[in-house]
């Protein structure tokens, strides 16, 4: 009977180191889910960040680039407003001399 109990306290003992082995396997899985999830989080997080503030330089540089342009345009228009005034003031000397 002692080497039947010996023999049930090793399967006991078998069975409680698999039991360990079990938990100690299923959190280091947990633990991996969780750190896979906080960094596909943390780096979708920054993809956002960084479209966001690339829609900002673009829409930034898109309105200068307007600015510039209208600035440009206005310029070019009284430019022409002067040369046409000036052709017409030499037009009327002309017709009254």
């Amino acid at each position: 009977m002692a080497e039947h109990k010996t023999t049930q306290q090793a399967v006991r003992e078998q069975y409680k180191v698999a039991e360990t082995m079990a938990e100690q396997m299923l959190r280091a899985w947990a633990d991996l889910a969780t750190t896979t999830t906080e960094y596909t989080f943390e780096g979708f997080e920054k993809t956002l960040r960084y479209g966001q503030e690339t829609r900002l330089q673009a829409e930034k540089l898109t309105h200068e680039a307007l600015t510039g342009y209208k600035r440009i345009y206005e310029d070019g228009l009284k430019t022409w407003q002067s040369y046409l005034q000036g052709v017409n003031e030499i037009m009327t000397r002309a017709t009254q001399n």
